[in-house]
């Protein structure tokens, strides 16, 4: 293993390279291998900051302020050409010492065997074929803010969309925000008709993942779920006293955290909302959970979900735990859900994923498989849980 410091970061011909005992020069990066400065799998400067590790490199030299006023927003700067010899040598041997502490660190293994895993996932997707007069018709017809929104996914030529960028790294639980290119988390759902297939008589569909914290927190408490939990929650837990809508708002409701008085907000009145929270949260086994990620925040100043991802959190511990386990659980039944069209040899691409949800841009014969699939669900394999998914489509 090694940490490199990407030759795209330095302007060299080679990445630069750190083992723990010897520096030299490469031109590949391994699966074992970390990597700074540019887009990848293994990149770690984020995963640096995420665990609160402080290290400096470049940028944080006298001489970066003024090459960054000297050059356009968005030039790299090639470190290796614009500062002296003796100072960039420095710098970079302090840098990549300061990242192999960071690859040592007690939590890489999450990193390494899971976040890595997810980035390779949505390095195979595709960009999304769009129908351009779609884009212009809403955009017209939209106030500024959404008009400029769909716009962005107008590509400047041809008619794929620009590549979304997400990250994991940039909220408490891990749920994915994007950080670069059109934002399909916040496209409204009406929107989606911008969509096209790339395929004769192809589809765009969204197959989503049915009460996926739910499932998570039953599987946890080692309960098998039901088909449906909030028809289950409805008759068995609560004796048939609200309707199966609002047998979900009480089942999300005790998952998020909320309390009496806000429940009865959202319940009709009559309904005694303290004693559907007490049998909601038995049912679910909420109140152990809650007192073993209370006693590990404690004594660790942190909790981990059920991966072993770091969650920084002093509160909404169950909420968190279960939303970012929930993030490691969607991108394993996407997993499944891409590897099951595999093994058909089926024409399909993904295309976006949000949150618990992915789009797919598919082909006659891959929408009958994810039809199927849809009957069967996905085996989770560390859960022992298998995820019924829908399939909705987006656009025909």
């Amino acid at each position: 293993m090694a940490v490199l410091i990407s030759k795209h970061y330095l302007g060299t011909p080679r990445h630069f390279s750190y083992d723990g005992e010897e520096y030299s020069w490469s031109s590949s990066i391994t699966d074992d291998d970390w990597v700074f400065g540019q887009d990848h799998p293994h990149e770690i400067g984020s995963i640096a900051r995420h665990l609160g590790f402080e290290f400096t490199g470049f940028e944080s030299l006298p001489h970066a302020r003024v090459l960054f006023e000297m050059c356009p927003k968005g030039t790299r700067i090639p470190w290796a050409k614009s500062i002296p010899r003796e100072l960039f040598q420095k710098t970079l041997k302090n840098l990549v010492e300061q990242l192999w502490c960071v690859s040592n660190s007690p939590h890489i293994s999450y990193y390494k065997d899971h976040l890595v895993s997810n980035r390779k996932t949505l390095e195979s997707f595709k960009r999304a074929s769009v129908d351009l007069s779609a884009i212009e018709s809403i955009s017209r017809s939209e106030k500024d803010y959404k008009a400029k929104e769909v716009l962005k996914f107008k590509p400047p030529s041809g008619d794929l969309a620009p590549a979304t960028r997400y990250s994991f790294l940039g909220s408490v639980t891990g749920r994915m925000t994007v950080v670069e290119g059109p934002n399909i988390l916040t496209l409204k759902k009406s929107h989606r008709e911008i969509f096209k297939s790339r395929y004769s008589h192809g589809a765009v569909v969204q197959v989503d993942i049915s009460s996926l914290e739910p499932r998570i927190a039953l599987a946890l408490s080692n309960r098998e779920a039901p088909e449906d939990i909030y028809t289950h929650v409805r008759e068995q837990v609560l004796s048939e006293s609200v309707s199966r809508s609002d047998a979900k708002i009480a089942v999300l409701s005790c998952i998020y955290g909320s309390n009496a008085w806000s429940l009865s907000k959202r319940l009709p009145a009559g309904i005694n909302t303290h004693d559907v929270i007490s049998k909601v949260k038995s049912y679910f086994d909420i109140p152990a959970l809650s007192r073993s990620l209370q006693e590990e925040s404690k004594q660790k100043g942190m909790i981990k979900n059920f991966y072993g991802r770091p969650v920084f959190s002093s509160d909404s511990l169950v909420n968190h735990y279960l939303q970012s386990t929930g993030v490691e659980v969607s991108f394993d039944v996407f997993r499944g859900v891409i590897k099951n069209l595999d093994k058909k040899n089926v024409d399909y691409a993904p295309i976006y994923v949000i949150h618990d949800a992915m789009v797919l841009d598919v082909s006659k014969e891959a929408l009958l498989e994810l039809n199927n699939l849809s009957k069967e669900g996905i085996l989770v394999e560390k859960l022992g849980c298998t995820f019924p998914v829908k399939v909705e489509h987006l656009k025909e």
